[in-house]
């Protein structure tokens, strides 16, 4: 046990350090400015020239007047709605002369695909998009890059390098420390099952992914179940429910997000099972932070929302400086221990 909670320690330092070291010379939180990109998008520097009164490019991004389009690939869940959030909060606490065009996919990739379709055809001056999965939005990703509206990718990726940059928390890290926490707590031996989010979506595959690379290394824990509840909470209640009907001995189970691990503890609560198994969850949630307080959910791991990050790499690129092609930010796994100290930190 004491070797475990090494082996989960050095894990969770290991990508703190790789972490900062992408993003820690950058004063304002990006990663490094070195290898990739693009500066002000053709929209912008065409709006930017010749009338008297109008900004010029040389002036800092923050003194122009900026139209973002940001793409969501939904707005269902709690996640999306505290990057929404964060995101007109820091134009408020910033007072950026930006204008947001928020758009909702739906979770469906024609949806999404038009939708950045229309921002491309309002000339916006940077684009900010989640995808809904990896390799329906990769054309429209294009079409971007080839309008020269620089593109930022947060959260999700795609499965083409058609993008500026990309920014988010390490997903493959999420179940890499779930999968050690859950070999501590149960001494390297149990049943696991695995609750994913929409499928074919990046965040989806790097966490399972780095859950299942991390299991390798332990033989006497076996993954049982490995089903999809969308990211969704009323699938993961249902999902829940027919996973408890058919296992009568799991001993921890690995919820790809919050709402999902909320979802499956409404399950367990109601089978009277929940004293019987760790559940854990990923984003950030209050609320699952209160039910970690409560004893009822086990961990969690702080994913941040990625929209401060997003708007510091917009600023850099649009003042033509060059900025990272992936910037990873760090994951905290939330247990009894540090929930008190990180509950702010929730949304």
């Amino acid at each position: 046990m004491k070797k475990r909670s090494k082996v989960l320690t050095g894990v969770m330092a290991a990508v703190l350090a790789v972490s900062a070291g992408l993003m820690g010379c950058s004063g304002s939180g990006a990663a490094p400015t070195t290898a990739a990109t693009t500066g002000a998008s053709a929209a912008q520097s065409e709006a930017a020239g010749g009338q008297e009164g109008t900004p010029t490019a040389r002036q800092p991004a923050t003194e122009r007047k900026i139209v973002v389009g940001v793409s969501q690939c939904h707005m269902n869940t709690p996640y999306r709605v505290a990057l929404k959030s964060e995101m007109e909060n820091i134009i408020k606490e910033q007072n950026l002369n930006w204008e947001l065009i928020f758009t909702d996919g739906q979770n469906n990739p024609a949806k999404q695909t038009n939708d950045v379709e229309d921002l491309v055809a309002k000339k916006v001056d940077v684009i900010i998009m989640s995808p809904t999965q990896s390799q329906p939005l990769a054309p429209v990703a294009k079409k971007v890059m080839d309008a020269g509206i620089p593109l930022i990718l947060v959260d999700r990726t795609i499965s083409t390098e058609d993008y500026t940059t990309f920014v988010g928390g390490d997903n493959k890290m999420i179940g890499t420390i779930t999968a050690e926490y859950f070999a501590e707590k149960l001494g390297g031996k149990g049943n696991i099952a695995m609750m994913q989010g929409t499928l074919g979506a990046s965040a989806t595959l790097d966490r399972e992914i780095g859950f299942k690379e991390a299991l390798e290394q332990y033989p006497d824990m076996k993954l049982i179940v490995d089903l999809s509840a969308d990211y969704k909470r009323d699938v993961a209640m249902k999902t829940m429910e027919d996973i408890l009907q058919a296992n009568k001995d799991i001993q921890a189970v690995f919820c790809m997000s919050d709402n999902m691990a909320l979802g499956a503890l409404q399950a367990t609560d109601a089978a009277g099972r929940t004293s019987e198994m760790l559940i854990t969850g990923a984003d950030g949630q209050k609320e699952t932070f209160d039910k970690i307080k409560e004893g009822k959910l086990s961990a969690t791991v702080l994913y941040p929302t990625g929209a401060a990050e997003a708007f510091e790499l917009a600023k850099e690129i649009l003042d033509g400086k060059p900025v990272e092609k992936i910037n990873l930010i760090p994951v905290t796994l939330v247990t009894p221990e540090n929930v008190d100290e990180l509950y702010d930190s929730g949304f």
